[in-house]
């Protein structure tokens, strides 16, 4: 059984008073009414509205009546059972989106397959912040990012940063971006991020109890700004998750409350705030967690196992080429990350995806923070991690590749150093960047192939992937099995980009090889 840990973890000491608690104990304003923790809400939205074991139920069925008759098995270990049907599933990519929609789909009857080119978590599932945060989930494109951008656009140790030969080609993604650095995009954008979010505790949850072995640890978020005004921007923006049931703080702390609530904040932090629904994982113990179970699902997992081509028979995918094999498939997931415009391109589909560099690394400080901190003014973030703090943040954009710029290593340093007290060199060797995949809204893809039926987008989780893996992948099994899109899903439809083009791939040849062809949990293909 996994261990959940919910509260703050036992190693950080005794649990700090709350925003709300200090404020109050000190008599200045009352203390926030704490709202109930956010639950799914499909409104009045047209589409299934079905709590998960409704829904699973439903999936049974379905699956029984549509693709043969299906028999009950007693799963490998815990206490649920599971149906096994003739539907043959490949995921392609084995970072925290693919292996989710594995394991949601598994879960609804199909037999999966997961190809991943490199090793299971070696993109930036890796070594991400780790943060399950649906309470301050937003669009990267914001107000004043244009303008911010413009001064600060070639300048390697700025925050945001494009590599002066990639403008040419980026050049329509970015006007996309820009048009989207505005108040009703990004409003509108976070309550989308938030709506589809709201569960990913709760899933997260779910699967510690169903044996993926790992540990969520509830700490709290604190924002902490030298610019007073940067504090009150983002709040004010978080407001609109309110709506959604998230508890966003009534208003910002000064610098003797915020030192109060974390001292190990210098006196360079002026302001700030906390948001007490926020979670931190370790992200490769996750993945390692969910690589276990699945296997224990009969799942396969393939690494190193390079797309080439796809067979198809009319306006359906038959078959996947890779450099390890020809294999079968009923439907395809394509959840490859920063790789997933590539992957789609092969599908005859561009998607307008750039891959941001991000960067992160550890460091021993004297005295562990109380929470995990959010640094407004570097654009930089905290994540408390047993006896070692991983601190990560930038946003660069220089085309599919992982060359580590010490540069910009130096500048999440020097922004961190100046608000953390007891700061510490870096760990050489935990130094490393990943491929964030991003979309010009900031949004999600997930949906069908405009034209292949049977080919499912789950990508472009920009920042977000730790947050919106779970309950994407829930919602994606959920249209795959039933043919019914969840309302959750209306926003991130792959034909919102104007620019989007869809042609046919051309027909490949037929391989009449079977050397791939074995699935688990269903019967041997032919």
């Amino acid at each position: 059984m996994a261990q959940a840990i919910v509260g703050r973890a036992s190693q950080r000491g005794a649990a700090p008073l709350t925003h709300d608690e200090l404020r109050s104990s000190r008599a200045t304003t009352p203390a926030t009414a704490a709202a109930s923790s956010p639950r799914t809400t499909n409104g009045d939205a047209p589409g299934l509205s079905l709590s998960w074991n409704s829904w699973r139920s439903v999936c049974w069925g379905r699956l029984g009546v549509n693709l043969g008759a299906s028999r009950v098995v007693p799963r490998l270990s815990g206490s649920l059972t599971m149906h096994v049907v003739d539907r043959k599933v490949i995921v392609v990519g084995g970072g925290v989106s693919g292996l989710c929609a594995a394991y949601y789909l598994r879960r609804a009857g199909a037999a999966v397959r997961v190809l991943e080119t490199r090793r299971v978590g070696s993109g930036a599932s890796s070594g991400n912040a780790g943060w399950i945060t649906p309470a301050q989930a937003g669009p990267l494109p914001e107000p004043g990012l244009v303008g911010y951008g413009v001064r600060s656009l070639f300048e390697p140790r700025a925050p945001l940063y494009v590599e002066p030969r990639q403008l040419v080609r980026m050049l329509p993604w970015l006007l996309g971006f820009a048009r989207r650095c505005n108040e009703a995009d990004h409003r509108e954008g976070r309550l989308a991020l938030g709506t589809l979010g709201q569960r990913c505790l709760e899933l997260l949850e779910g699967m510690a109890a169903d044996g993926v072995d790992f540990e969520l640890h509830r700490v709290p978020l604190l924002a902490a700004a030298i610019d007073t005004r940067q504090a009150h921007t983002f709040l004010s923006r978080l407001e609109p998750l309110s709506r959604l049931g998230f508890r966003i703080p009534s208003e910002v702390l000064g610098q003797e409350d915020l030192r109060s609530l974390e001292p190990t904040l210098t006196d360079a932090a002026r302001a700030g705030f906390v948001i007490e629904q926020h979670s931190v994982v370790e992200p490769q113990a996750l993945l390692a967690a969910l690589t276990r179970r699945l296997k224990e699902l009969e799942v396969e997992i393939g690494e190193g196992s390079e797309m080439r081509d796809a067979d198809l028979d009319g306006p359906r995918v038959v078959a996947l080429r890779t450099s390890t094999g020809r294999y079968r498939c009923d439907q395809v997931v394509l959840a490859a990350g920063a790789w997933l415009g590539p992957l789609a391109r092969m599908f005859g589909t561009r998607l307008p995806i750039q891959a941001g560099k991000g960067y992160s690394f550890e460091i021993r400080p004297r005295s562990m923070p109380r929470h995990a901190l959010l640094l407004l003014d570097p654009h930089v973030g905290c994540s408390p991690l047993g006896d070692r703090l991983r601190v990560a943040g930038t946003m660069e954009f220089s085309g599919l590749n992982t060359r580590l710029d010490r540069r910009r290593i130096q500048s999440i340093a020097q922004g961190a150093s100046r608000l953390i007290d007891g700061w510490a060199d870096p760990d050489e060797d935990t130094l490393w960047c990943g491929l964030r995949p991003i979309a010009p809204d900031g949004l999600p893809i997930i949906d069908r192939h405009p034209k292949i039926a049977n080919v499912f987008f789950a990508g472009a989780y920009s920042m977000l992937g730790m947050t919106l893996a779970a309950p994407a992948a829930e919602k994606l099994a959920q249209f795959m099995v039933t043919d019914h899109r969840p309302p959750e899903l209306a926003p991130f439809r792959a034909d919102r980009f104007r620019r989007v083009r869809t042609n046919m791939p051309n027909q490949p040849r037929h391989d009449t090889s079977r050397g791939a062809d074995r699935w688990p949990g269903s019967r041997r293909g032919t």
